[in-house]
């Protein structure tokens, strides 16, 4: 007697009918039609300072991650990987992305590596505590709310470098 029970059901189909809607809509859309993802290629391809350059993408979401790698691909970017919190042993991405900076005590730079990563996409699962300076560039597709977040992205990045590997980085690549 307290409650308008009904008046709650037909709220909650009135619910689902939105949800419906929502999710027809959400069928429809294609890569093709999303903006900011065909700005990230175009950017990936043709920007001079982005040409063969690592690049460290982070996004808010797995499911971007995954999307966005597909869909760089797709669109034959190569040398791309994606790392998320489901990954648990994230250590041959980082050394494949970051070999320079990541390479074992004692080790060879490219020792046990198959091949470099150029393009890492992740989630905020890499942005504490990583040396990922390597890239040259660092790309927010999705901005956090939380601006320490932002800052611990860049800082994965914009970090004291160290001069030896900088003149390995140098030698190996003069370019």
């Amino acid at each position: 007697d307290d409650y308008k029970v009904d008046e709650i059901v037909n709220e909650a189909y009135l619910d689902l009918d939105e949800i419906i809607r929502f999710l027809t809509e959400l069928k429809r859309f294609k890569p093709a039609n999303d903006d900011k993802l065909k700005a990230l290629i175009k950017l990936l391809k043709s920007a001079p300072d982005l040409k063969g350059q690592k690049v460290l993408i982070f996004s808010e979401f797995m499911a971007t991650t995954r999307y966005l790698k597909n869909q760089l691909e797709a669109a034959g970017i190569k040398d791309v990987d994606e790392v998320d919190s489901r990954m648990h042993d994230r250590s041959e991405i980082i050394r494949r992305f970051a070999p320079y900076y990541n390479r074992p005590p004692q080790g060879e730079l490219l020792e046990g590596i198959d091949r470099q990563t150029r393009i890492l996409i992740s989630t905020d699962v890499l942005s504490e505590g990583l040396n990922l300076q390597d890239a040259t560039r660092l790309i927010n597709y999705d901005l956090h709310w939380n601006p320490v977040r932002l800052m611990q992205r860049i800082g994965r990045v914009d970090r004291r470098l160290n001069p030896e590997i900088e003149a390995q980085i140098v030698a190996d690549h003069p370019d």
